[in-house]
């Protein structure tokens, strides 16, 4: 959605595929860096991100350890999230939800003119010298599109399917961790 976004902000016409069946509905990834909400300052989304933000977590929150979800702290990892960041940027770090900040992304996406389709799935990618065609297939009614364009950006995941089928390796060390966010 990001991608969509940026290219929109240029003037660039993009389709956005997303094999789920809409934004993100499970609250992952809740950090968004000074950095990120400068670029989204860039797009008019610093505001509703914050205001976002602020409905669902403490302003200028931390990161700490507890022994049950009643207290007890037994570690603080970052006590103020945005202490020494004013100094550094006009803007500040936030917690934020992926599936709150997902719709967000979409609709200044849309209005800038990106096109999203979702319940969808890449089925086959051909790149040739002229750009890359794609055949595209709607998980419910099974219909079968093809589109072409100039470039394709391959953003599913660590587990890509368009990777493997583009014959893109991966390398690394694998598994950090397993984690449950509450």
């Amino acid at each position: 959605m990001s991608a969509a976004l940026f290219l929109a902000q240029h003037g660039v016409r993009s389709l956005a595929v997303e094999y789920h069946r809409g934004t993100a509905i499970h609250p992952r990834a809740a950090q968004a860096t000074q950095r990120t909400m400068e670029v989204f300052r860039a797009v008019g989304l610093e505001r509703l991100i914050c205001d976002r933000s602020a409905e669902q977590f403490v302003p200028n929150g931390g990161v700490v350890a507890v022994e049950t979800l009643a207290g007890g702290l037994t570690t603080e990892f970052i006590a103020d999230l945005n202490h020494g960041i004013r100094d550094v940027s006009p803007c500040e770090r936030v917690f934020l939800s992926q599936n709150a900040l997902e719709p967000l992304l979409k609709q200044r996406a849309v209005e800038l003119g990106a096109e999203f389709r979702f319940c969808t799935e890449v089925v086959a990618v051909k790149p040739d010298a002229d750009g890359v065609t794609a055949q595209l297939r709607h998980r419910d009614s099974g219909e079968v599109t093809t589109v072409r364009a100039q470039y394709v950006i391959a953003a599913d995941g660590a587990h890509s399917r368009m990777r493997e089928q583009l014959g893109v390796g991966g390398r690394g060390r694998g598994t950090f961790s397993k984690s449950v966010t509450i």
